[in-house]
C-alpha cells in the first residue's frame, strides 16, 4: 500500500461546504420545481428534502464519495481495511457530524490519523484520494 496521506482540515472542510451548498441547490431547485400549493408537488419538496437530509452523504460515501469528496480528492475509508465504511457506520457518522457540527473537527490537529470526533465514532478515517 501506499504511504497515506491525511487531507488538511481545510481541505476537509470545504469539502463539507461543497456538500452543504449541493443540497442547499437541490432543496432551491426542489423548491422551484414544485412550487404549487397542491399536495402532490408539497409532497415532491418533502420527498426530495428528507433524501437529500437523510440519503445523499450517507450512501454516497459509503459507497464511493460525495461530491464535495470528489472534488476535494478525498475519501472516508474504514480504519482497520481501508475499505469503503459501511451503511450503518456512514449513518452514524453523519449524525455526529450534524449533531457536533464544527466542534467535531476540532480533534483533527490532535488526533492520530487527523480524524474527526465523528470518524472516531464511526471507525473510519479521511485520507487523500492518492493514498489508496
Amino acid at each position: 500500500m501506499n504511504q497515506e496521506e491525511y487531507p488538511s482540515i481545510l481541505k476537509r472542510y470545504l469539502s463539507t461546504v461543497i456538500d452543504s451548498m449541493f443540497v442547499l441547490s437541490m432543496m432551491v431547485l426542489a423548491g422551484y420545481l414544485f412550487q404549487n400549493d397542491n399536495q402532490m408537488a408539497i409532497n415532491a419538496r418533502v420527498g426530495m428534502i428528507l433524501f437529500l437530509f437523510f440519503v445523499y452523504e450517507p450512501v454516497c460515501t459509503s459507497k464511493y464519495c460525495t461530491l464535495g469528496q470528489k472534488v476535494t480528492g478525498i475519501r472516508v475509508r474504514s480504519m482497520l481495511l481501508r475499505e469503503n465504511i459501511s451503511i450503518t457506520k456512514a449513518y452514524l457518522r453523519i449524525i455526529i457530524k450534524i449533531l457536533l457540527g464544527f466542534l467535531s473537527f476540532f480533534t483533527i490537529p490532535f488526533t492520530k490519523n487527523k480524524r474527526a470526533i465523528h470518524d472516531l465514532v464511526a471507525n473510519s478515517i479521511v485520507i487523500e484520494k492518492n493514498g489508496l
